[in-house]
């Protein structure tokens, strides 16, 4: 490898002077700097990552641990989208993204090891045991979608519009002439569930609608669980007219236990989906989706993780980005 003596070498000047260019220190003109990184570059030059870390306490490295196994991450929309937002953020800084799949230890000894210099959490459960020893050790992190107002633990978070999208989904719903509406949900120990599914009991009550517990059910985010869960609403004595999905693998699972009757959507049932997959235009008929910006919120996590490094504050520590309501096909008036 070129070193930096050899640089200096070749340009006839000190070891110092090169190395206050190559790390864009004061005492070396803008002109002479110009040309010591023309001839790094011509050198093939690296600078050492181990040396840099040292100098400036860091490794440069973010570390992203999703919480789900690699074979249900890279179907999923929602996961493709946020490491598109979070390469898109660390791709234009001086750091490089790990990731970790299916992380179940310690989040705290990535940082502790010198592997990182902060970590995002994607996916994080309510009651994640690993999340305490982050803000024990206060490692910078953020985690998506993040905790209920009342939790013990204050992490800066990001995430997308949840609860007040989905009254306005409900609301949308109802005006159509539906009561009978059915939610499969995520899991209770997520945010994303719990937001929604606060919105779906409230807006129910405020329009004198009984809250049916058969109406909710709780599936593992899974297209597999979409399916079976469909199916149960369907045998009930009185099904449901519409149902909102989760995320972008629930609803193909719940569309094809529809079609697999010989149903037709939204002829005998309405069907909304939640998520950030594209190809729900594509469906016949185009489905009507909260569509939420996850690849926004992967580049603000990342913004955020960032300046808790360089700065050692998190100006915004809990952000929401706006999700949209696009109306298609697939719902209206029940039969």
């Amino acid at each position: 490898m070129t070193t930096i003596k050899e640089i200096a070498e070749r340009a006839g000047t000190s070891y110092s002077t090169v190395s206050r260019a190559l790390n864009d220190k004061k005492g070396v003109s803008a002109e002479f700097r110009r040309q010591i990184l023309d001839l790094a570059e011509e050198m093939n030059y690296f600078p050492h990552s181990s040396a840099r870390a040292l100098v400036r306490n860091r490794v440069g490295v973010l570390g992203v641990v999703i919480t789900r196994t690699g074979e249900f991450a890279f179907q999923n929309p929602f996961y493709t989208h946020m490491l598109m937002g979070l390469s898109a953020t660390i791709n234009s800084s001086d750091y490089r993204l790990l990731l970790t799949l299916n992380g179940q230890g310690s989040y705290a000894a990535l940082f502790q090891r010198r592997l990182v210099d902060g970590l995002i959490i994607v996916g994080n459960r309510t009651d994640d045991p690993n999340l305490p020893d982050l803000v024990k050790n206060r490692i910078p992190a953020v985690v998506v979608p993040g905790l209920p107002k009342d939790s013990a633990l204050d992490i800066p978070s990001v995430t997308a519009e949840n609860y007040d999208i989905f009254r306005r989904a409900m609301k949308y719903l109802i005006d159509l002439g539906h009561h009978r509406i059915a939610f499969i949900s995520g899991k209770m120990n997520s945010l994303f569930t719990i937001d929604r599914v606060i919105a779906y009991r409230e807006v129910l009550s405020e329009h004198g609608i009984a809250v049916r517990p058969e109406y909710l059910r709780e599936s593992d985010f899974s297209k597999t669980d979409g399916f079976t869960f469909m199916g149960h609403l369907l045998d009930l004595p009185e099904p449901p007219t519409a149902v909102v999905c989760m995320n972008d693998l629930i609803t193909p699972g719940a569309l094809h236990q529809i079609y697999q009757r010989g149903l037709t959507v939204p002829g005998d049932i309405s069907v909304l989906a939640i998520g950030c997959s594209e190809n729900f235009e594509l469906y016949h008929p185009p489905i009507t989706a909260i569509r939420t910006r996850v690849t926004e919120v992967g580049k603000i996590a990342s913004r955020m993780l960032i300046q808790q490094i360089e700065d050692g504050v998190c100006e915004q520590r809990h952000v929401a980005v706006d999700s949209e309501l696009v109306i298609r096909e697939s719902t209206g008036v029940p039969a």
